[in-house]
C-alpha cells in the first residue's frame, strides 16, 4: 500500500503504483508489509521520502523492501513521553533510560524488536528557550540506541507553537521525523499511527489552545487505509492523546466525543488496542459495550518515560516516579501471532517490580516538612491535602500501588497467620510522589504559585487492613497472562526515598 496522506494505493505484483497526488504533505509512503523491513537511517525507518515537485510534476519514488524472518513472535516497545529539553538534568536521566533498554535488548537478543514512541519526544517551549529541538532530539536518540527500529507518533509538544493553523505546527516535525499519520504491518498485526492534536486555533503564542481530536483528513485516510486490511487482522493504534481516562465510576471520554464516535466507526469490525501517552501515567480500559456497541475496543495508556517530566530524578536523585505513582520506564509488549501480552518495564529496575506497598502506620506527611513554603494560602491549601490525606495514625492499614492493573488481574494479600485480608480499590496521592517531588517543590520560599508536576490522585491504589503493627504480609499480584509477582511485607516497614532509587 503507498499513500501520499490523502490518496492511497496499492502496487502490482512487480511493486508497479502510480498514485495522482497534491502533494500537499510533501512526501509519499508506503505501509510496510509484513514479512519486510525498510531500510533505517539509525533508528528511524525510512517509509516515506519527500516530494519536491508541483502537483503536475511527476516524480519517480522507489522503495527498497528487506525480508526479514522472526516477525511471527517479536517484541514492541511503546516509548512514551521523553520530554527532552535540556532542563531538569533530563540529558542525564535520559541516558538512565538508553542504558536500561539497551540492556534488555542485549539479554533478548534472539528476538526481532521493534519500538512505537507515543509522542512528545520534545518540548516545544524549549525549542527556543534551550535550543533542544527535534534534530536535537533525532542525534540523541540515534546515538544512544543502536539496532532498533523506531516508529513515531506526533505529541502536543512536538507542534511549533509559533503558528497558526495545524499544518504549520507540524511542518518541523514532518521535516525532521517524518509524517503525522501513517500505517506498517509487521506479522499478523497492522499498526495506524495517528495525530489527535488539532493545533487550528493556535496563534502564535505558547497558550498552545490545542483540541484532542483527529482531523476529516486523517479520518478519510484512514478509510481508505483500512479497506487493504482485513478484518480478522488485529489493530495497534497509536495516538499521543488519550481517548478515556479512569474515573471513580469506571472511564470517561477524555476527547472530542463525536470525534471518537467516528474513529471507533471506522475501526468497526477490527479488534482495536489504543496506545497512548499524555497523561504520564499508566492504565488500561475496555470500555462498556453501551459505549462501543459491540466493539472490540481497549485502551493502554503507557507511562511515562520522563516521569514527572524528570522532575522527581533531578529534585530526588535515582527515583523516577510519576503523578500516579507508576515508575518512569516503558511498555513492553509481546507479540506472538495475533496474540499480545504486555508488562510495565520500570527503568533502573527488573520486570519483577510490578508494584509497591506502603504501611501507612509509618508514612505522614506534616507542615513540619515544608518550612520554607511561601504564607500564601492558596499554595499552602494545595499541599495541605497531602498531610490531610497522610497524618501521623496508626491505624495498621498498608496502601499498595500497582501500576499496570486491570480488572483481569488478582491481588491476594495473607498474613503470617494465614489470615486472608480484604482490600478495596481506593484513589490515592502517592507517597513516595510526594516525598520526592512534591515535599521539595513545596518547600521554596521563591515559589508565587503552586508548583506544577506535583502529586495528583490517581487510581490503581488498594487498601488493607492488618490486624495489628507488627504482622507481616504477603502479598501477590497476578495479570492475566499467568505472571505472578510476590513480596513478602516485614512489618513495621519503614518509608524512606532511598528505598526506591534506581537499582
Amino acid at each position: 500500500m503507498v499513500s501520499d496522506g490523502t490518496e492511497v494505493t496499492v502496487t502490482d505484483d512487480k511493486g508497479i503504483y502510480e498514485l495522482k497526488s497534491a502533494k500537499k504533505w510533501g512526501y509519499v509512503f508506503i505501509s510496510v508489509p509484513s514479512g519486510y523491513e525498510v531500510a533505517a537511517e539509525g533508528v528511524f525507518p525510512q517509509f516515506y521520502q519527500t516530494l519536491k515537485g508541483a502537483a503536475d510534476v511527476v516524480e519517480q519514488k522507489d522503495f527498497k523492501l528487506t525480508k526479514v524472518d522472526g516477525q511471527d513472535r517479536y517484541k514492541l516497545f511503546l516509548l512514551g513521553d521523553m520530554h527532552l529539553a535540556n532542563r531538569t538534568n533530563d540529558a542525564a536521566q535520559f541516558t538512565q533510560f538508553t542504558t536500561d533498554l539497551n540492556a534488555y535488548m542485549a539479554q533478548h537478543s534472539g528476538q526481532k524488536m521493534y519500538a512505537l514512541t507515543l509522542g512528545d519526544m520534545t518540548w516545544d517551549l524549549y525549542w527556543y528557550k534551550n535550543n533542544y529541538a527535534l534534530p536535537q532530539y533525532r542525534e540523541t536518540i540515534n546515538r544512544q540506541v543502536k539496532n532498533l527500529q523506531i516508529y513515531h507518533t506526533m505529541g502536543n509538544h512536538d507542534n511549533d507553537f509559533m503558528t497558526t493553523s495545524d499544518y504549520d505546527a507540524a511542518v518541523k516535525y514532518v521535516d525532521c521525523i517524518g509524517p503525522t499519520f501513517y500505517s506498517f504491518n509487521i506479522g499478523q498485526v497492522h499498526y495506524v499511527v495517528m495525530d489527535n492534536i488539532d493545533c487550528s486555533a493556535y496563534d502564535g503564542t505558547d497558550s498552545r489552545n490545542y483540541v484532542k481530536k483527529l482531523s476529516n483528513e486523517q479520518l478519510k485516510w484512514l478509510a481508505k487505509d483500512l479497506a487493504y486490511v482485513d478484518k480478522s487482522t488485529p489493530l495497534i493504534v497509536a495516538m499521543h492523546a488519550q481517548i478515556y481516562k479512569p474515573t471513580s465510576t469506571g472511564f470517561a471520554f477524555d476527547h472530542d466525543s463525536a470525534n471518537t464516535e467516528a474513529l471507533l466507526a471506522a475501526l468497526d469490525g477490527y479488534e482495536v488496542h489504543f496506545v497512548t501517552g499524555h497523561t504520564h501515567k499508566v492504565y488500561n480500559i475496555t470500555p462498556d459495550d453501551d459505549v462501543v456497541k459491540g466493539r472490540d475496543i481497549h485502551e493502554h495508556n503507557s507511562g511515562a518515560i520522563c516521569a514527572s517530566w524528570w522532575w522527581s530524578g533531578n529534585l530526588t536523585p535515582g527515583v523516577h516516579v510519576s503523578i500516579d505513582g507508576a515508575p518512569g520506564g516503558y511498555a513492553i509488549w509481546d507479540i506472538d501471532g495475533t496474540d499480545f501480552a504486555w508488562l510495565y518495564k520500570s527503568t533502573g529496575w527488573p520486570e519483577e517490580y510490578q508494584f509497591r506497598s506502603y504501611d501507612l502506620n509509618n508514612v505522614s506527611f506534616s507542615m513540619d516538612d515544608v518550612p520554607n513554603i511561601p504564607s500564601n494560602v492558596l499554595i499552602q491549601l494545595a499541599y495541605k491535602k497531602y498531610v490531610n490525606a497522610y497524618p501521623e495514625n496508626s491505624d495498621n492499614e498498608v496502601l499498595i500501588k500497582i501500576w499496570n492493573w486491570n480488572s483481569n488481574w488478582e491481588l491476594s494479600v495473607v498474613d503470617e497467620r494465614g489470615k486472608t485480608l480484604e482490600y478495596t480499590p481506593v484513589w490515592a496521592y502517592d507517597p513516595l510522589h510526594i516525598a520526592a517531588l512534591s515535599v521539595p517543590r513545596f518547600n521554596n520560599s521563591g515559589i508565587t504559585s503552586t508548583p506544577s508536576f506535583v502529586t495528583e490522585s490517581a487510581t490503581n491504589f488498594f487498601k488493607v487492613k492488618a490486624d495489628d503493627a507488627d504482622v507481616d504480609l504477603t502479598i501477590t499480584v497476578k495479570d492475566e497472562f499467568g505472571h505472578t509477582w510476590t513480596e513478602e511485607m516485614q512489618r513495621p516497614k519503614a518509608f524512606s526515598t532511598d528505598a526506591y532509587k534506581l537499582r
